[in-house]
């Protein structure tokens, strides 16, 4: 039995029941009449037209049998009890209409209200989409949340994909996307469950989308179909615009990178050349020079030409990092070994100057690039040499706690403000003293926070003005180091 067939009998009983009731206790036609009225209007509200139409027959035979006299037959003795009876069946009809009509303008305005709500969920889903991750994949998550279907699928004409959400094997085919995005023809199948749409914008044909499922008991209506396309279309569009606007960026600062880098190393380039030419020609030009003159020049010679290869090593480091393609060569290392590496490479500029090391007994193996960890050293170093006091010491110390491994490198300077401390690891950045008293780039400190953040790592640096200052560095141990 269908489901309208069992309301029609629920109707037919409710109308035995009141007919029962209104025998037992004694009532006067008029009232059992209002009494018959009151239930249709209420089948009418509940269900629907068909029912209240076979409810108001019902109870138009049940107030002539019972009701009017004489009672208990079909006759009707008085002509005014023909006028009631037809009055009744009348009413009730018409009262069955009106309901049956207030009662589907209250459906549409419901089904209208909940189609704007998810219309408002679904543009507020596409406003906040990841621009990490494709749109259409996340556009066609939102409709499977916010409508509850079993798929849907998003085809982006522009770069012929498919994006879908949902239960796989109920996902549209690309062949049947990328025909309906030529025909632009609207496919509502009810017997599939399937709405397949174009996605147009500005009057050209972008894609299309198919969602499958019922929505709220049936199949979404064009107007709100249409609305899902445009909302599709919007978030589409703005995913591409801005991708276009992050290349653009992307293209803008790093044409700025590759000037500011230039100009400065170019400008850090100058002293030492300017150094190398002078020796080389003072060598060729004069002959009266004695050895001992000649071996200061070539001294001269050799520094300037280790400046310059650093200088040329830290711009390479620091392009490697902005270009993306810092990929990190891992292995178990100790830490002593690779900071005394770093030393020994770095053993012209610390020459003379005190170094003092302690390192915790049972400090466990890193999980690093060596090369670059010896960079990363090697450049705390060089920022330690430059700004601290010639002779005073320098202060290198590692220990561990149970998942890090802790490496701090203390120099007796000046010290940082609180401000200069900020900006202290920003590309180019020096402070206003430095830029008079020491030679550099200000990209040293730059690079040592992308490779230790690249090791999954934590910088920081504590200074205060005639204090010194100590960078600290957190490394992750790996796990089968752990305490």
């Amino acid at each position: 039995m269908t489901k309208k067939a069992l309301r029609v009998a629920a109707g037919l009983l409710f109308i035995a029941i009141i007919t029962v009731s209104l025998d037992v206790i004694p009532v006067n036609p008029t009232t059992a009449a209002f009494a018959y009225l009151i239930a249709i209007l209420l089948i009418a509200a509940q269900w629907g037209l068909v029912e209240s139409v076979t409810s108001s027959g019902a109870a138009a035979f049940c107030l002539n049998y019972f009701f009017l006299p004489p009672v208990r037959t079909l006759n009707i003795a008085d002509a005014h009890n023909w006028v009631a009876l037809s009055a009744f069946l009348v009413t009730s009809l018409v009262a069955s209409q009106l309901s049956e009509l207030a009662r589907r303008r209250n459906a549409q305005l419901h089904q209208r209200q909940t189609e704007m709500e998810r219309l408002y969920a679904l543009s507020r889903g596409i406003m906040l989409i990841d621009s990490e991750r494709p749109a259409g994949v996340q556009i066609a998550t939102e409709i499977v949340r916010i409508y509850d279907v079993t798929s849907a699928t998003i085809y982006d004409q522009t770069d012929d994909q498919i994006y879908a959400a949902g239960i796989a094997r109920e996902m549209a085919p690309l062949d049947a996307l990328r025909e309906l995005s030529v025909r632009g023809n609207l496919v509502l199948d009810p017997a599939t469950n399937t709405c397949m749409a174009p996605i147009t914008l500005a009057g050209r044909s972008i894609g299309a989308v198919s969602v499958v499922g019922r929505i709220g008991g049936g199949l979404v209506s064009e107007s709100a179909l249409h609305a899902i396309t445009n909302l599709i279309a919007v978030g589409l569009e703005k995913a591409r615009t801005q991708e276009l606007v992050s290349r653009a960026e992307a293209a803008r600062q790093s044409e700025q990178f590759k000037s500011t880098l230039l100009d400065a190393v170019a400008h850090e380039f100058k002293t030492p050349l300017t150094s190398i030419k002078a020796a080389t020609s003072t060598i060729l030009t004069s002959s009266a020079l004695t050895a001992e003159q000649q071996h200061e020049l070539l001294t001269i010679i050799d520094q300037e030409s280790e400046r310059l290869t650093g200088l040329v090593t830290e711009a390479i480091h620091l392009a490697r990092v902005e270009s993306g393609r810092l990929h990190l060569s891992r292995s178990l290392r100790d830490v002593r070994e690779l900071v005394q590496e770093a030393l020994k490479q770095s053993s012209a500029l610390v020459s003379g100057r005190p170094i003092q090391t302690q390192f915790a007994p049972s400090l466990p193996k890193v999980s690093v690039d060596a090369e670059l960890f010896v960079v990363m050293v090697k450049q705390l170093l060089d920022n330690a040499m430059k700004y601290s006091p010639t002779g005073s010491p320098i202060r290198i110390t590692a220990e561990n706690s149970t998942d890090s491994v802790h490496i701090r490198i203390h120099n007796q300077g000046l010290g940082l403000t609180e401000g200069e401390r900020t900006m202290v690891f920003e590309r180019f950045y020096r402070t206003p003293g430095a830029r008079q008293n020491a030679p550099g780039t200000g990209m040293g400190l730059a690079i040592v926070q992308d490779i230790v953040r690249a090791h999954g790592g934590y910088i920081d640096v504590e200074s205060q003005p005639g204090v010194g200052t100590e960078f600290s560095i957190r490394l992750p141990l790996a796990k089968g180091e752990r305490n």
